[in-house]
């Protein structure tokens, strides 16, 4: 008897539930707008939670959101006495099979700028109708690149109806009681929510802080195409902060140690020029990265293009003073001569400011070196023999040339004689005997020939002399191109360091704003909590 009764409880529930249904659907047209009379304005109250922020889409200047909106508003046709249906106070109805507000996203992107997704509508006895559809949006976000990587972007929804104007819709914002009015630049009424959005349910992004995000109501006036009525629509603002750890780690830190590579050029005694290209090569990629990330605006450059530019033309003017220097070391010392200025600037004025030395400098005069007046030398060097301890074997072998073929009894007198006119000889005696004039002849010979093997001698030591001032001056211009890498070393350190300040530039790494907080949930997602609010305070 206690089972029969239960069953004809729950029997009779289901009739309820079921005879409410077919009440409220039976002869209901969702075409017209759910109102006593055509002249009322329906008043729909919107408002949405913020589940994430799935993707903001710098090059293709989209923001991608994921959002459950809240509407809700009072159909007259949706009306009964709870009395009458077992108390039924609530019921669920498709969607579909209801009249809807024809809501759009007026910046749409990309796909369905409307709602999509029919869930269920709850609809209570005095004809308040819930519905809390979810949604992906792809909005129009412009992409503000001037400080990327550290940027921050200011993005907006605006949602209106697409068909009805403030006349026979009209859109207000959840929750009321939060509302402040503002004047826009027209002097118009404008509805403002500090926080626009529900967070309760919000999932952090791993790549932006959202650091505000407010709504507004506007009713704008188009006199040029629609006469004097009024088009509503709330417009949801976001205010995004990048996440500054990952592109510090995959673009700035590596761009930055490789720009630094750039004074160790200077330090290569070989192979600077490939080394430059290398390092313009791999910023180059880096630039390549930067573009595919970006969009293709020509209105301001970014702050990391700026970087990697005045980075690359750092590393293009190392090459240009890499092949100067590598010039100066390889100059030879008879082919180059030292001008003084050079010498002056590089040798003795700059070492000293930039701190590097080198060997005491042997200033080479220019003298000579072998110069025989009769039978004295003019100077005596190093190089100079004593004609009284001259070996002819020892000279020969320390100083190898081919001397002038020539013997004794091959030289006539007349050559002996002219051979000998500028040597200083005593005055000519006059000899009886043929023996005595040959043994004069041979005198005036062997002098000659001495003669002769010193001129040699000077020549060997003047072509040794030569080359040691060759290698002198060779030595110079190596030193010139050390002095030119510790200069530029120097001047490209500081260089280097001041291109970073572009990147100190940026004002969000100076602020210090903390992102909103995320609140309680104090609902389930997707309901209405309606038994917690009048009416009075829902639509009021």
């Amino acid at each position: 008897m206690v089972l029969f009764h239960f069953t004809l409880k729950i029997d009779t529930s289901k009739n309820f539930e079921s005879q409410l249904y077919e009440d409220l659907l039976y002869d209901y047209n969702k075409i017209p707008r759910p109102v006593k009379n055509s002249s009322d304005i329906l008043l729909v109250h919107v408002g949405a939670s913020l589940i994430r922020i799935i993707d903001v889409d710098e090059k293709n200047q989209v923001l991608t959101t994921n959002l459950w909106l809240e509407m809700n508003w009072i159909d007259a046709k949706l009306q009964w006495d709870p009395k009458k249906y077992g108390g039924i106070k609530t019921l669920h109805i498709p969607s579909d099979l209801l009249w809807t507000p024809d809501l759009v996203l007026y910046n749409n992107a990309a796909g369905d700028p409307d709602i999509t997704i029919f869930t269920d509508a709850l609809v209570a006895y005095d004809g308040r109708v819930f519905w809390h559809p979810p949604a992906i949006y792809k909005s129009f976000c412009p992409i503000d690149v001037t400080w990327f990587p550290y940027d921050s972007q200011k993005c907006n929804m605006k949602f209106g109806a697409w068909s009805y104007t403030g006349f026979y819709v009209d859109l207000r914002q959840l929750p009321r009681e939060d509302v402040t009015i503002l004047k826009d630049k027209e002097g118009g009424d404008v509805e403002f929510l500090e926080r626009g959005m529900d967070l309760s349910f919000f999932y952090k992004s791993a790549e932006w802080d959202l650091l505000s995000l407010t709504s507004e109501r506007h009713s704008v006036l188009y006199a040029s195409c629609c006469g004097p009525e009024k088009y509503v629509d709330i417009t949801y603002n976001f205010e995004l902060r990048r996440k500054t750890l990952f592109f510090t780690c995959n673009l700035i830190v590596p761009c930055f140690l490789i720009s630094m590579l750039t004074t160790f050029v200077f330090y290569l005694p070989d192979h600077k020029i490939t080394f430059s290209i290398s390092i313009l090569v791999t910023l180059t990629v880096f630039f390549l990265v930067l573009i595919d990330i970006m969009p293709p605006t020509s209105l301001v450059i970014p702050m990391f293009g700026r970087y990697l530019i005045t980075t690359m033309i750092l590393v293009a003017l190392s090459t240009v003073v890499s092949v100067i220097t590598v010039n100066f070391r390889f100059r030879s010392g008879s082919a180059h001569k030292m001008s003084p200025w050079i010498r002056t600037i590089f040798l003795r004025i700059l070492p000293k400011l930039i701190f590097i030395s080198r060997p005491k400098i042997v200033e080479v005069k220019d003298k000579k070196y072998c110069l025989f007046k009769g039978k004295k030398f003019k100077k005596k060097d190093k190089y100079d023999v004593d004609k009284n301890n001259v070996s002819g074997s020892k000279l020969i072998q320390q100083y190898p040339f081919k001397l002038p073929e020539m013997s004794l009894s091959n030289l006539e007198l007349p050559s002996i004689y002219k051979l000998s006119k500028n040597v200083q000889t005593s005055p000519t005696k006059e000899f009886d005997t043929g023996e005595e004039i040959r043994k004069s002849h041979k005198k005036r010979v062997e002098r000659i020939i001495f003669m002769n093997l010193l001129k040699q001698i000077c020549f060997i030591a003047k072509h040794f002399k030569n080359n040691e001032e060759e290698s002198e001056i060779s030595n110079d211009w190596t030193f010139v191109a050390m002095v030119l890498d510790r200069l530029f070393l120097i001047i490209f350190s500081i260089l280097n360091v001041a291109t970073f300040l572009i990147i100190l530039e940026a004002p969000a790494l100076y602020d210090t704003k903390e992102s909103l907080n995320i609140s309680i949930p104090n609902k389930p997602l997707g309901q209405a909590n309606i038994y917690s609010m009048s009416s009075h305070k829902l639509f009021g």
